[in-house]
């Protein structure tokens, strides 16, 4: 959770705000209190959805059927007001990381979690369908894992949206290698594409990673349409029935209730509720409460400020735009102390040129030795040239790269800036979900993976940074330097990863 920003309200409603949570493809998400202490997520409309009467006119029916949404793994509806000038709707507040983080974290679930997951998950669909929706969204960032079991959150608001004009944004409704076939291909949809996508969910949760595998959104699309699922490390009672659900054929996936048949009877939780997820996952629950109670609510000003925000807002998940933003800037300064402030790297074009100049000095010294020693002999002449040539592409090498413009990495307690250039990327943390240092001691690389939805700026994606096994490569340590001054380096940089990044940073080579 990240403070209330100056452009942020402090209240809406009857809901004192106390933090924002993040940002979706409706607006900006607040952690509320109501007057009796009750925390809940406040969703608050956009500026351009909240001027749209289409819009108003869904996001009115579909609030009042999310309401009606019963069960105990949904996130309940507990207030809206489709008239407020941007519109909102407050929400359960659930205790507990999105099931992305949770994987992204500590890795896979272990299956028994696994099945009371798909358990509790299919039992919120069979509520949200009975009350005459579909979900539409189903993914590992949709659904957050509480003490005492699993939530399904955002159910309705994606059916909002649908015939919204949100092409000016570079919006994209659904989540790539968690939409079924029919989403992709612009069928009709129906209950049975919730239980693709729980399909979908299921299998990352036992395996890290989509049934499709990871990469780009067409890639994925093409995938979902033609290829089979890749279900390696789900376990054998639950293999069969994900299966199911990931049919191509809508009309052959199961439906909630047979999918619950198939799972079996789930026994109830132990005495502490939370002894369903691994250790380390318990853990970050406890940390969410903990978090909950011990954050105290801003100070109201005497002119309470009722306006959403507009300028700073984050940009909304999924959307074209991403988490950062193209502005030019010169680069960083050179790396500081991590001391709990801000801690800066920046590469050096010097040694690159005094290396290339020493191995172009080198190249004609070797070259003039052979000639002179050599003679009449042609096979001294031969190795004369081959010196010459070999130390002019190293130099020539070296050269490239110094003329190459600068990186720079910044981090911070609120995420980090890569920079390359005049052009840079700012990142919150809440939209990571892995940063690692990769690559052999020779070029290491600094790498980020975003969270399920999130997308970098489409001027940078896969030009500016270039991807790396579905991440994106940010800064090159110490490429220019020698050993120890590159080793040095990569030490600094994930020292300051470990302290600014701890629940973000992988500190696996």
């Amino acid at each position: 959770m990240r403070p209330l920003g100056t452009a942020d309200p402090t209240r809406i409603g009857a809901y004192s705000l106390r933090g924002r949570l993040g940002s979706g493809a409706m607006g900006t998400v607040y952690l509320g209190t109501s007057p009796g202490g009750r925390a809940v997520a406040v969703k608050v409309a956009r500026t351009d959805l909240a001027d749209d009467p289409e819009f108003r006119e869904r996001f009115r029916r579909e609030v009042a059927m999310a309401r009606s949404v019963g069960g105990f793994w949904t996130a309940t509806v507990v207030d809206a007001d489709s008239e407020a000038p941007q519109p909102w709707l407050a929400t359960e507040y659930v205790v507990g990381p999105t099931l992305q983080q949770a994987v992204s974290e500590y890795g896979p679930l272990p299956a028994p979690a696994v099945r009371r997951l798909a358990a509790g998950l299919t039992e919120a669909l069979q509520a949200i369908h009975a009350a005459g929706l579909i979900h539409r969204d189903l993914k590992p960032s949709n659904v957050l894992l509480a003490a005492d079991g699993p939530r399904v959150i955002d159910f309705g608001i994606s059916q909002a949206l649908e015939g919204v004009r949100l092409t000016a944004t570079g919006e994209f409704l659904g989540t790539p290698g968690f939409l079924a076939p029919e989403q992709i291909s612009g069928a009709g949809v129906g209950p049975a594409t919730d239980l693709f996508a729980l399909g979908a969910v299921l299998a990352f949760a036992a395996t890290g990673q989509g049934p499709f595998g990871s990469g780009p959104t067409d890639a994925l699309m093409y995938r979902a349409m033609h290829d089979e699922p890749t279900l390696d490390g789900l376990s054998s009672d639950l293999v069969g029935v994900v299966r199911a659900c990931l049919d191509r054929d809508p009309a052959r996936r199961p439906t909630p209730g047979q999918v619950l048949d198939r799972i079996g009877g789930i026994d109830p939780p132990g005495p502490d509720g939370s002894d369903w997820l691994p250790a380390p996952v318990q853990t970050l629950v406890q940390q969410y409460a903990t978090h909950l109670h011990t954050t105290p609510a801003p100070e109201v000003p005497s002119a309470e400020r009722q306006a959403p925000p507009v300028a700073e807002q984050a940009p909304p998940s999924g959307s074209g735009v991403g988490p950062g933003e193209l502005e030019r800037r010169p680069a960083a300064p050179a790396a500081s102390a991590t001391d709990g402030g801000t801690v800066r790297f920046r590469t050096n074009r010097l040694p690159g040129l005094i290396i290339a100049a020493c191995q172009v000095v080198v190249g004609f010294a070797l070259a003039g030795w052979a000639g002179q020693a050599s003679g009449s002999d042609p096979v001294m002449r031969v190795v004369a040239v081959l010196a010459f040539v070999v130390m002019f592409v190293l130099a020539t090498r070296h050269l490239i790269r110094s003329a190459r413009r600068g990186f720079a990495l910044e981090l911070s307690r609120q995420g980090l800036m890569a920079a390359k250039g005049r052009r840079r990327w700012q990142i919150p943390w809440e939209t990571v979900a892995r940063v690692r240092v990769v690559g052999d001691r020779s070029e290491p690389w600094v790498v980020v993976w975003l969270v399920d939805g999130w997308t970098p700026p489409r001027k940078l994606a896969g030009r500016v940074f270039r991807t790396y096994h579905g991440g994106y490569r940010l800064y090159p340590v110490g490429h220019q330097d020698g050993r120890r001054s590159r080793a040095r380096e990569m030490d600094e940089v994930r020292s300051a990863l470990a302290w600014h990044a701890r629940r973000a940073f992988d500190p696996s080579a």
